[in-house]
Formats: C-alpha cells, sequence, structure tokens
C-alpha cells in the first residue's frame, strides 16, 4: 500500500466517525457520509464490492436521505398539527442549531408548541401534544439514520478485516 492509500483508509475512517455522527446531528448527512466511507475504502485497500450492491446502496440511503426530512413533520401532522405548527417547529430547528448540542431538539419543541398554540386557539393541552407529535418524529428519524449508519459500520469492519486477512 502507498502513502496515499494509507492517507485514502484515514479519510473513510474520519467520513464513517462523520456519519456516526451526523446520524444523531441533523445537520450533517449521516448514511450518506457513512455510504461514501465504504466507497472510499474500497478504494483505498484491494478489496472490491459487486457493482450492483454498491448501486442498491446508494438508492436506499438517497431514498431514505429524502424520506428522514419529512419523518419529523410526519410526527408533526401525525400528533394534530398544521401550516403552523410545521413552520414553528422548522423555524425552531433552525434557531436551535445555534444553540448546540441539544438546541435543534428544544428548538423544535417549542417551536412547534408556539405554532400549535396559535393554530389551536390558545389550547396549551392540543399544543403539547403536537410539540411532543414533532420531538417523537425527530427521534423516529434518528433511529432511522443510526440503523442504516451502523449496517454500514458493519459493512465496513467487514471489508476491512476481509483485506486484513487476505479474504
Amino acid at each position: 500500500m502507498s502513502i496515499f492509500d494509507y492517507l485514502l483508509l484515514f479519510i473513510s475512517l474520519i467520513t464513517l466517525l462523520m456519519g456516526l455522527i451526523g446520524s444523531i446531528i441533523p445537520v450533517i448527512p449521516g448514511p450518506i457520509l457513512a455510504y461514501i466511507s465504504i466507497i472510499i475504502l474500497i478504494s483505498s485497500i484491494d478489496q472490491s464490492l459487486p457493482l450492483n450492491t454498491l448501486m442498491i446502496w446508494g438508492v436506499v440511503v438517497f431514498f431514505f436521505s429524502i424520506i428522514e426530512n419529512f419523518i419529523q413533520f410526519y410526527g408533526v401532522k401525525l400528533f394534530g398539527g398544521r401550516k403552523l405548527s410545521l413552520i414553528g417547529s422548522t423555524i425552531g430547528f433552525l434557531i436551535g442549531l445555534f444553540i448546540p448540542p441539544i438546541g435543534f431538539i428544544i428548538g423544535t419543541f417549542i417551536g412547534a408548541f408556539i405554532g400549535a398554540f396559535i393554530e389551536h386557539n390558545n389550547n396549551t393541552k392540543k399544543a403539547l401534544k403536537i410539540a411532543f407529535g414533532s420531538f417523537i418524529g425527530f427521534f423516529g428519524s434518528v433511529i432511522l439514520k443510526l440503523i442504516i449508519s451502523f449496517y454500514f459500520v458493519y459493512e465496513y469492519c467487514t471489508i476491512f478485516l476481509g483485506f486484513l486477512t487476505g479474504n
């Protein structure tokens, strides 16, 4: 292996770790980075994967990356939120990004609550229910991203161990 291969191996590992972090932090595309880490890994070592496997994984990651953006909004809708609740959760999320580490969770909850509170004529119980829906949607999205990212961690380790053992 050349120094360039070692550099690619290091970059693939960092990309994989960023993918895991991105499964929890919404602004980092976790599953996409974990998938890219696999591509970088097989480029740096003498291992290959069937092209159809890479394509299927790519389609799954692409499809999920689109869907996961709507999961939180679905949680708001499922619990009775409408337009103002969705707008509030989005604004709260964006503001919350500037308050790490959990500002985006609290911001989304508060934003959905305020939007729902206005939308449902100052009904606190209904607004809390809708805000809870945004919270459920967020955690549903995180869990699905973690499942996909940990699958890629498993595949990464399998490929790398196969390289080390000569299989």
